[in-house]
């Protein structure tokens, strides 16, 4: 059945377009404020990365090791849980974005996640006990994954078509910031050899939540989860604190009417129950579905777990003299490369940004694997390694990072956006976690140490990731998020996606319909009104 709306949502994306980047500053300032709090996920990896490598800590956490660095050993077993048990709090928080979503809308869920990372931080600062650290990071993680997951919702729906790319991007800067803070801050502690050499640094991260609870409060609310909820005149007032009263007022008629007929064609679909569930795998949303999974699973394929869990930990095995700096300048460095990925976005398309990046981060985890295996443990292997990370870095920021959040975040229609993306980047923290939980089995001298030659498992994993982008995500760089939802319900190929001219015709396959109507017994409502003598 091909359902139609007005050539609104068609054109509403090249009417952006012709629009200057000035005429939403107060879009891209608003945009700027709520990626500020993914700053925490920045801070949160980086401080406690170096905290294993921490006198003061290993003291507590530790055991006297004479052939270790500081004179101390970490158990694996729980090296693991402090880094992999974060992943697992990530993993409930994304899970449950939709649950929080469908109730408070998406800026009301920043407290929710501010008041979870206030009590994992109390917990961290206060407690000697193993079992109650890694309890904390578990509610760290639930805090960190609500706000990924409502900064990039909040971004991809408050952002113009144009500018979309570059706005979500901002959440990769603020993750770099937070660890250049982090790494500084640690650097800045780490002489101290008592608890103060980790408390210190996580007492900064007390700043972030209540910064966002303020936040909270004056940021409009997303208009597309306000006319999905049925309250267009909130929504269109919301649109206006977000483009600013100087903005033309026929764009703003404009999109809120695209708005509208994009979601009136979705009408079909609930959000209620497990329908919701079975709904993103009907034969019209699984591909999204897909799409996002395997966007939210880059991060992990990129070999970046690897990296940032314990760049520090592993500059020491390395060889590397001092560590903490170079942690420092391997921050730095992903800094930079976040700031360019903001205009690497705004102009480059997403296929070949990720391409290019997953080719360039093969190369670099073949150098590392390679380096190892024919001159272990030397000072020169030490230094190239370190180098390899720089630019590894500098190249997951700039690239694979932001790109594969823009994606995530985009591709899912305006119904399922939140469930989806919660979806997505659950099973992709979910792959994080796996590879946090059994690196420490590879690289730790106590078990496998097998080291940098972990390299070689990545080269791997990135070109399969290049193959897969290569073939099967398709293009939506400047495209409208209504755009996309047409070009994915009309089943357009991925080669056709750049070149596709949107219309404002939906088709709605009959079979998703049938798909749908097994769900009328867990209270789903599919019912399509049909006409006589209608042409599929």
């Amino acid at each position: 059945m091909a359902t139609e709306v007005s050539d609104t949502m068609a054109n509403v994306a090249s009417r952006e377009r012709d629009t200057t980047w000035q005429k939403y500053v107060r879009t891209i300032c608003i945009c700027a404020v709520v990626s500020c709090a993914t700053l925490q996920y920045g801070l949160d990896i980086s401080i406690i990365n170096a905290a294993q490598a921490l006198k003061g800590f290993l003291k507590v956490f530790g055991h006297p090791n004479p052939k270790a660095p500081q004179g101390y050993g970490i158990e694996t077993s729980f090296q693991q849980s402090i880094t992999s048990l974060m992943n697992v709090g990530v993993i409930v928080g994304s899970f449950t974005l939709e649950f929080w979503s469908g109730r408070l809308g998406r800026r009301k869920n920043f407290i929710v996640g501010s008041l979870a990372g206030v009590g994992a931080n109390l917990i961290l600062v206060l407690s000697t006990n193993k079992s109650a650290i890694i309890f904390g990071r578990f509610l760290f993680g639930v805090s960190n994954g609500l706000f990924i997951g409502f900064t990039n919702i909040y971004i991809s729906e408050a952002a113009p078509s144009h500018l979309r790319g570059a706005l979500v991007t901002f959440v990769q800067v603020s993750v770099c910031i937070g660890t250049v803070i982090g790494a500084v801050i640690n650097n800045a502690t780490s002489h101290l050899t008592s608890r103060l050499s980790y408390q210190i640094p996580l007492f900064t991260l007390f700043v972030i939540p209540v910064f966002v609870v303020v936040m909270s409060f004056f940021i409009p609310e997303s208009p597309r989860w306000l006319i999905v909820k049925g309250r267009k005149e909130e929504a269109k007032a919301h649109l206006w604190r977000l483009r600013g009263s100087a903005f033309p007022a026929e764009l703003i008629d404009a999109e809120i009417v695209a708005i509208v007929d994009a979601i009136e064609a979705e009408k079909h679909n609930t959000l209620r129950g497990w329908g919701a569930v079975r709904l993103m795998f009907s034969p019209a949303e699984r591909r999204r579905t897909l799409l996002t999974i395997a966007s939210g699973t880059m991060h992990g394929a990129s070999g970046f777990p690897f990296i940032s869990s314990y760049k520090t930990y592993f500059f020491q095995i390395a060889g590397s003299k001092q560590p903490f700096i170079d942690s420092i300048i391997v921050t730095c460095v992903s800094l930079i490369g976040a700031f360019s990925g903001v205009f690497l976005n705004r102009f480059v398309g997403r296929r070949p940004l990720l391409m290019a990046g997953f080719l360039i981060q093969a190369c670099l985890m073949l150098v590392i694997g390679t380096v190892w295996t024919v001159s272990p443990g030397t000072i020169t292997t030490g230094k190239v390694i370190v180098a390899m990370v720089v630019i590894f870095q500098c190249v997951y920021a700039a690239i694979v990072g932001p790109t594969s959040w823009i994606v995530a975040s985009e591709v899912p229609n305006n119904r399922l956006r939140a469930m989806t993306f919660g979806f997505g980047n659950g099973v992709g923290f979910l792959a994080y976690f796996l590879i946090a939980f059994t690196t420490p089995y590879f690289i730790n001298p106590e078990s496998l140490n097998i080291g940098p030659k972990v390299g070689f498992i990545w080269l791997g994993s990135n070109l399969i990731s290049a193959t897969f982008i290569f073939f099967c995500l398709p293009e939506t760089h400047r495209r409208s998020l209504e755009n996309i939802d047409e070009m994915f319900y009309n089943k357009v190929p991925t080669r056709k996606f750049k070149s596709y001219q949107c219309t404002g015709t939906v088709q709605i396959q009959e079979e998703n319909e049938k798909s749908l109507a097994a769900d009328e017994d867990v209270g789903t409502i599919t019912q399509v009104e049909e006409q006589p003598n209608r042409k599929d």
